[in-house]
């Protein structure tokens, strides 16, 4: 299984907790089906985040209160269906993603770097096994090639090579800082439609370091790292046509195209388990979308 998968399927089981009207003023900020997330469950995790800025930090605290809500909605969908998954099951797919991963960094040091541990990560791993249990006999083959039919180019190797200037606005934490970058925007915009080379006023502006070299970020494929807005757009592109600014993560970004290369002919038995693990990441969060929509969901 994907690691990305086991992550989106969140980092922390919480249990049916009692919590009085106080805490619920001074200790709990947010509940979910009368379950409670705790203020020291959000400051625990954001202890790995301390050198960010007060935006980053906010939203970063936004992020781990809303993984927190969908995995007591996890829980409590898992417990309904009856499935049970074994620590043996678990342990071998720790087992695995360790052997990934190694030389690079501890599977521990990747979780500390993102506020968790080995402990809470096992509880996440079987709660992502025992969605792959629930979906195994409705992801059938005529599924899977419908899906595949429609969505060809995730899988085809179709890529194109941009080139991107970037104004960071991760460490930005005054308006004034705002304003400027916002003021930095138009310049950059007004020399592209000026027809100057996008190339020098990457390495003029852009807070990259490809601005080094001209921008170029090389070949991207549709489905990858990359933000999906910067994705879609890039791909909306023609070659040498310039796009934005979009804002993404890091901040905003112009973006050109300066090839494409167009997928291959492929079959769909030769690329079936990969369409398998796209539609089960494209399932489980429809899943999540309407167990958030079906539950009771206050943040104090």
């Amino acid at each position: 299984m994907k690691i990305l998968s086991i992550f989106v399927v969140c980092l922390v089981l919480f249990q049916n907790i009692a919590f009085s009207e106080e805490a619920r003023h001074y200790d709990v900020i947010a509940s979910v089906n009368g379950k409670p997330i705790k203020q020291d469950d959000v400051v625990s995790r954001l202890k790995s985040f301390h050198d960010a800025d007060p935006e980053t930090l906010y939203e970063i605290k936004q992020e781990i209160i809303d993984h927190l809500i969908t995995d007591i909605l996890l829980e409590e969908f898992i417990d309904k269906q009856g499935i049970v998954v074994s620590q043996t099951a678990v342990e071998q797919e720790i087992a695995q993603i360790k052997k990934n991963i190694k030389g690079i960094l501890s599977l521990e040091q990747v979780l500390d770097s993102i506020g968790s541990n080995l402990s809470e990560f096992k509880k996440s791993i079987k709660h992502s096994i025992a969605l792959k249990m629930y979906f195994a006999d409705k992801l059938d083959d005529k599924m899977l090639e419908v899906f595949f039919v429609k969505n060809k180019n995730l899988f085809n190797g179709e890529s194109v090579r941009v080139s991107h200037i970037l104004i960071d606005t991760r460490n930005m934490k005054t308006d004034e800082e705002f304003s400027r970058a916002l003021d930095l925007l138009g310049d950059i915009k007004k020399e592209i439609h000026e027809g100057n080379a996008f190339e020098e006023i990457a390495k003029k502006y852009s807070n990259c370091p490809s601005a080094l070299i001209n921008g170029d970020l090389g070949f991207i494929q549709r489905k990858g790292t990359l933000a999906k807005s910067f994705l879609d757009m890039a791909f909306s592109l023609r070659i040498n046509q310039v796009g934005g600014p979009i804002r993404t993560e890091y901040g905003y970004h112009f973006i050109k195209v300066t090839e494409r290369k167009d997928g291959t002919n492929i079959r769909f038995r030769d690329v079936k388990e990969r369409v398998r693990s796209e539609v089960l990441d494209t399932e489980i969060m429809n899943l999540i979308d309407r167990l958030r929509k079906e539950a009771h969901i206050i943040i104090y």
